[in-house]
């Protein structure tokens, strides 16, 4: 997969060796190792990417790394907000994608169809950041912890207001029960993937189908 992230990288934009590059050019370089950096980190871990891996995804040259960031752990810290910060999003209603062209489900089941499936397990690469990354979070720096700290948050307050009745205030509570059933279902069926593939899929359908029916009504469509 690595492979196919330089490929990508180096067929969009040449080597900077030797060249004076503008502010614009600049900022899209450092966009580009930001958007490497996450890719890789999601497929191979926090630990398992180096400087050059990331610099030779994004296309461009090892040396180019320090215009760009202080240090590989500035680089983490910033690649995962921007994760978390996406992971959020990926679990607003509004953001789930309608099935067939139908628009016939719930918003729960919207997010849980989108969230807690195939799709998402065999490409953590441009999915969740949380899920892919939340093991790694728990041997970091505090610093990285409050980042996912943060996107943790966020997530179980976008879910809570898919999940709860709104009170007076139209605030529903964050739903960190429904956010730790996603996330586990997706690491879970990543850990026996290849190993038993049945097992794998069942983890996914089984969470889907009971996280469905804990939502608003006890929705009967699981």
């Amino acid at each position: 997969m690595t492979c196919n992230i330089y490929a990508a990288g180096q067929a969009a934009l040449a080597p900077e060796v030797g060249m004076r590059v503008s502010r614009q050019q600049a900022a899209a370089n450092r966009e580009r190792v930001l958007n490497a950096a996450s890719a890789l980190f999601r497929v191979n871990g926090l630990t398992g990417v180096s400087i050059d891996d990331i610099m030779k995804a994004a296309g461009l040259t090892h040396g180019g790394f320090y215009g760009h960031f202080d240090s590989k752990e500035a680089l983490t810290e910033e690649a995962c907000a921007r994760g978390a910060r996406d992971s959020i999003t990926a679990v607003e209603p509004e953001q789930a994608p309608t099935h067939n062209g139908s628009d016939t489900g719930s918003p729960l089941r919207r997010v849980l169809d989108d969230y807690v499936s195939a799709a998402h397990r065999d490409n953590p690469q441009s999915r969740c950041t949380v899920a892919a990354l939340a093991s790694d979070a728990s041997r970091a720096s505090v610093e990285l912890q409050h980042v996912f700290a943060s996107g943790i948050t966020g997530m179980a307050r976008a879910l809570g207001s898919v999940s709860h009745t709104p009170a007076n205030d139209g605030a529903a509570d964050p739903d960190y029960f429904l956010l730790a059933g996603m996330v586990g279902a997706i690491v879970l069926s990543r850990a026996v993937r290849e190993a038993d593939p049945a097992l794998s899929d069942r983890i996914l359908t089984e969470t889907r189908h009971r996280l469905a029916a804990c939502g608003p009504g006890n929705a009967s469509s699981a």
